[in-house]
């Protein structure tokens, strides 16, 4: 009987250790699963490509092409939403509409926003602020563990969406899944 508590302690003690050390063998790991992408109306913006690539074992990168028609686009907003998956989607933490202008301009690196832009960045055509005379092309962003590790995100299925509108007019969204497993 002591041998056994002992034993379920010492697990105990290794489990919490492992969720409070740093190293990549305790974190959780996150992967995107599914991208949709859908365009409010047709005669403003289409999009030619949405799809994730599988860049090679155990990566994955979004690969997205949207064509504008009204160009150039100088007044938009963003609206964030983050949703976990239980009975179908259910809000989850973030709900925020900001000017992606503004933010483009001047990302905040430690807030939600700024993780996503910072993300979008790096494998994208978002590289600068308004105006955008040309059509938005992210190739191949790949999504890695360090995009979520500032969030305390248990495991599960998510979705981030995101909904873009140009004078104050919702144009397209694009809903990414990500599913983090222990």
């Amino acid at each position: 009987m002591a041998e056994l508590a002992s034993s379920r302690l010492i697990l105990v003690t290794a489990a919490i250790l492992c969720s409070l050390s740093l190293g990549s063998e305790c974190r959780s790991k996150s992967r995107f699963i599914n991208m949709q992408c859908e365009s409010y109306n047709e005669s403003y913006a289409v999009f030619e490509k949405c799809k994730l690539n599988l860049l090679g074992r155990g990566r994955v990168g979004a690969d997205m092409y949207l064509k504008l028609f009204q160009t150039p686009v100088e007044n938009c907003w963003i609206n964030w939403a983050m949703y976990r998956r239980y009975n179908g989607f259910q809000p989850f933490l973030y709900n925020v509409s900001t000017d992606l202008c503004q933010l483009l301009g001047n990302p905040n690196a430690i807030s939600f926003q700024g993780l996503v832009i910072n993300a979008i960045k790096k494998g994208s055509n978002l590289n600068h602020s308004c105006p955008y005379n040309h059509d938005i092309i992210v190739d191949n962003m790949e999504f890695s563990d360090d995009f979520l590790k500032t969030l305390p995100l248990p495991q599960g299925v998510y979705k981030i969406q995101l909904r873009f509108a140009t004078y104050k007019v919702w144009r397209v969204q694009v809903a990414v899944f990500i599913e983090r497993t222990e």
